[in-house]
């Protein structure tokens, strides 16, 4: 599903961001990304999302080279990532439909099947009873939920969230992340970058640990022990 091999990331000024990040993630995963603010996790990020190219190595989605790719391919290949921010980035004067409609909007979509591939995603994030209302209305856990059916209304088969929980008290956390692993249970992919070591823990899933733009672990955190 997705892949890197032996990928670094450079910019200008010498800054190494990433140094040969090696690691793959099947089909219906769900994986940690974590590390400290600067370690890499973003741009791990733009480079799945194709924001960014790799430097040296690749980055594969379902066998695609995405540093081979032409410009005019790169929308194409996106649909197949979902992407979640911590800030929700939604549009505060439209309607949470219209939030969720966006993507299909932007490929075209139209009509009824408009209609029912955002009911169904609003549904599964259980907000279909606010598909009219404004996004400052809602909670904060509410305004995420909203940014996750944007995220899956196109049904991607990879979504990423960068920080979900950033904002969200420890309650609206575990709430989160139950819509995120009701996803994975149906075969999505789920990568979520996050610094929140406790929810990590919590979670138990396989964890990709970066460290000064390297890879230091890829595997379950070890439990840590109450004080």
């Amino acid at each position: 599903m997705l892949q890197f091999d032996h990928v670094s990331k450079s910019y200008p000024g010498g800054f190494v961001a990433l140094e040969r990040i090696n690691f793959r993630i099947a089909k219906g995963e769900m994986v940690f990304l974590t590390g400290h603010s600067g370690a890499g996790k973003s741009t791990i990020l733009k480079l799945i999302s194709m924001i960014e190219r790799p430097s040296t190595g690749r980055v594969m989605i379902n066998n695609i080279d995405l540093s081979r790719l032409k410009r005019s391919q790169v929308p194409y290949v996106r649909r197949d990532v979902g992407i979640i921010y911590q800030n929700h980035r939604l549009l505060m004067n439209h309607t949470v439909f219209d939030n969720v409609a966006l993507p299909l909007v932007i490929e075209g979509f139209t009509g009824k099947e408009m209609v029912k591939r955002v009911h169904a995603a609003l549904d599964k994030v259980g907000l279909l009873d606010k598909q009219r209302c404004l996004p400052q209305t809602l909670s904060g856990g509410e305004q995420q939920r909203v940014g996750i059916a944007r995220a899956v209304v196109n049904k991607p088969p990879l979504l990423l969230a960068d920080e979900p929980t950033g904002n969200l008290d420890p309650e609206l956390s575990r709430d989160i992340m139950r819509v995120f692993e009701a996803f994975n249970q149906v075969g999505v992919s789920v990568l979520v970058a996050t610094h929140d070591l406790g929810l990590i823990a919590r979670m138990r899933y396989r964890t990709l640990t970066l460290k000064q733009g390297r890879m230091i672990n890829d595997g379950l955190m070890p439990v840590q022990e109450p004080l």
